[in-house]
């Protein structure tokens, strides 16, 4: 038995399977900052629905999987631990220089400098250096270092950072500074960057490790007490976590590498949307994952998933292997305002769990887009969440009615102006996900999950010419059943610079360095799988370098075959490079006689522990089902008045039912629009499809 437990800043979202078959999926009000109380009521439900006891249920789980926002929120809220950095002499300024992104939501034109985690006064400099060939060039002062520990652990610091140059290279002296902080503070918490984020880079690799170092003190504390709570509640089985590379890990595991658990929450959708492709026969999809706070949309091209090792969370570069999300703060709690000069906005802006959309009744008074659907028709104040949650009517219409004001519109028309803005801000993040990268996002099914998506879902498509949408059955809960269908995943990775000539050929010396270095990742990977004891013929070993042409800044993992390599094998992975910038860039753009740049080793290593259960469905039945009723609702995102919109129950439609828009199917978790001009379906396993007519 697995349950599946994923966090979002509104609702928490469980979902219970035996032998990979789902046994049911519930929504709980997430409880920050105290996570770990909605986690507790989550089970509490999931045990009285299920006939049984918290103790009894959860001594019957074999694995609780788990995927959190604990550390993105730390990072977002700046509301984790004070670090401590220490770095190499002369180099104290670099985590503040840092580098300058051009771009504000408000005035584009400006230039805007990342705000540190560590503010320069808590930054020590220690006198040490490494090369760039890892030969120690001045050995680590090893007293000098130690006073400046005790000074940041006068200053009350219990989390500390350690990023000296090509450490990546050599981590003697980050090894030895370790030892250290920990004689002089057995309970700090020490992040180092040859652990953190042991890549070439210096800017990048200290920002990784301060994000450690800022958010592991949190994560450790809600893991360890999440944890205790469900061993005395009775849990004996294993507790893994959901991290940003797609996979699970062990709780030691993601609280040492911290950083890596930023997109945890987000990533469980996208590796369940794999697994749908496979069994829909489609392997261009593009997630769409909107819940209470904001909207993650992820790629899947030709049956794989779109990865990165460099990404922004809040301007803090984050370089670490992970699904590649991206994040816009447009969610059912995004709050509609106005600019100063009279336009209307959605989010990033964001009432969450507490006191989330004015018409929750909990104090919320500012207009949401929740509260924009409900007065657009959309949401039936009395059948939300299955009837378990009576919406305030009146509370919307008020808060919308606020902002119409400032405005001088009706509610009506403003609330509809909020629901194709937040379409827009959507839309664009799917732009910047295929457009910006070379691809046709005409070419890709839409597949919508999270609570609010089915309300967008077809809108945010048509305005980007997608012509069919998938919503899983389980679209409220689609993250929290990613979780229970999710693999065990290491990555580790080392720096080099390689130069390969337009030749193709690698020196003996250079081939032997690439050899060892991937030996040395193999060990690595299989020590992690090992705290899973997981026999042989469940471990999967996937070997990547990462290649550029010669003197370019960007540069992408290519697959190598496992084993020793050989020149010519080499030579064909160069000839898969060529092929893929082809295919991102355009043809023409492959430049291979400049020769290329090897700049990493990655191994990823994986076990199987997910059920590998693949459900047929029914064979479709053809009907044309009778809705439930008519109400007042907006029929499209292009629509201002609203018109009689059937409504169909969700529950009981069966596969092979079919119906025109404009529609409500109505479950007792998500809403889903099926706008003017598309036609909705069930597929065998009751999945909705709509199709643009």
């Amino acid at each position: 038995m697995r349950l599946g437990v994923d966090i979002g800043g509104t609702f928490t979202d469980l979902v219970l399977s035996r032998d990979g078959e789902q046994i049911g999926s519930w929504k709980v009000p997430s409880t920050p900052p105290e996570f770990s109380e909605g986690v507790r009521a989550g089970v509490e439900v999931v045990a009285r629905a299920t006939g049984t006891t918290p103790r009894d249920l959860l001594g019957e789980l074999d694995e609780f999987v788990h995927g959190t926002t604990v550390t993105t929120n730390i990072v977002l809220t700046r509301t984790g631990e004070r670090v401590g950095l220490l770095t190499t002499r002369g180099f104290g300024d670099l985590y503040e220089v840092a580098r300058q992104y051009r771009g504000h939501e408000q005035d584009p034109s400006t230039v805007v400098h990342p705000v540190p985690l560590v503010p320069r006064a808590d930054i020590e400099e220690v006198a040490e250096r490494i090369d760039f060939r890892g030969d120690v060039v001045l050995p680590l002062d090893v007293e000098g270092m130690r006073a400046g520990v005790r000074r940041l652990l006068d200053k009350g610091i219990r989390s500390f950072a350690v990023c000296f140059l090509w450490s990546f290279r050599n981590a003697e002296h980050e090894q030895l500074a370790k030892r250290v902080i920990l004689e002089e503070a057995p309970d700090a918490y020490v992040a180092a960057s040859f652990e953190a984020c042991p890549l070439i880079g210096e800017y990048e690799r200290l920002s990784t490790t301060a994000i450690t170092a800022y958010a592991g003190p949190a994560l450790r504390n809600y893991a360890t007490r999440l944890e205790n709570e469900l061993r005395d509640g009775g849990f004996r089985g294993s507790l893994l976590l959901m991290k940003s590379d797609g996979g699970l890990g062990t709780i030691a595991s993601a609280v040492r590498g911290a950083a890596g658990t930023i997109y945890s929450g987000p990533v469980a959708g996208v590796t369940g949307a794999v697994a749908m492709g496979k069994d829909q026969g489609e392997p261009n999809l593009i997630t769409f994952d909107m819940g209470g706070t904001s909207t993650d949309v992820g790629l899947i091209h030709q049956g794989a998933v779109r990865r990165t090792s460099l990404q922004f969370l809040d301007r803090q570069a984050l370089a670490t292997p992970m699904v590649d999300v991206t994040t816009v703060g447009a969610g059912g709690g995004s709050i509609g305002w106005i600019t100063p000069g009279g336009l209307l906005r959605v989010g990033p802006q964001s009432a969450g769990a507490l006191p989330g959309a004015a018409c929750y009744g909990r104090g919320g008074k500012e207009a949401t887009v929740t509260d924009a659907n409900l007065v657009l028709g959309l949401i039936d104040a009395e059948n939300f969440l299955g009837g378990t949650m009576v919406l305030d009517r009146a509370a919307a219409d008020s808060a919308v009615e606020t902002l119409a004001a400032q405005v001088g519109l009706t509610a009506q028309a403003t609330g509809a102006g909020m629901f194709r803005v937040a379409n827009s801000v959507m839309a664009d993040a799917i732009r910047l996900r295929t457009v910006f990268a070379g691809l046709d996002p005409r070419e890709f099914t839409l597949v919508s999950f999270g609570g609010a998506g089915g309300l967008h879902a077809a809108s945010v498509a048509q305005e980007l010419g997608i012509r069919s949408v998938l919503v899983p059955r389980t679209a409220s809960v689609f993250s929290a059943a990613g979780l229970i269908s999710t693999d065990v995943v290491y990555t580790f990775a080392s720096s080099t610079h390689r130069t390969i000539g337009a030749d193709r050929r690698m020196s003996d010396v250079d081939m032997a360095e690439l050899n060892a270095a991937f030996s040395a990742l193999d060990a690595q990977v299989q020590e992690a799988l090992d705290a899973h004891g997981l026999p042989a013929d469940k471990r999967e070993v996937l070997h990547e370098i990462d290649v550029s042409y010669s003197r370019q800044i960007l540069d992408f993992g290519v697959r190598v075959p496992a084993g020793v390599l050989t020149a010519d094998a080499v030579g064909d992975v160069l000839d898969e490079f060529d092929r893929r910038y082809a295919d991102i860039y355009g043809v023409g753009a492959a430049a291979p006689d400049t020769g290329y740049d090897v700049k990493a080793y990655r191994v990823t290593g994986i076990g199987r522990i997910a059920p590998d259960a693949h459900d047929p469905g029914a064979p479709p039945s053809p009907s044309a089902p009778e809705p439930t009723g008519h109400r007042r609702a907006l029929p499209s995102a292009g629509a201002v008045d609203l018109e009689d919109v059937a409504v169909y129950a969700g529950g009981p439609l069966t596969a092979g039912a079919s119906f025109d828009g404009p529609a409500i199917v109505e479950y007792d978790d998500t809403t889903i629009l099926v706008p003017s001009g598309w036609r909705a379906t069930v597929d065998p396993t009751r999945n909705l499809r709509l199709e643009a007519s």
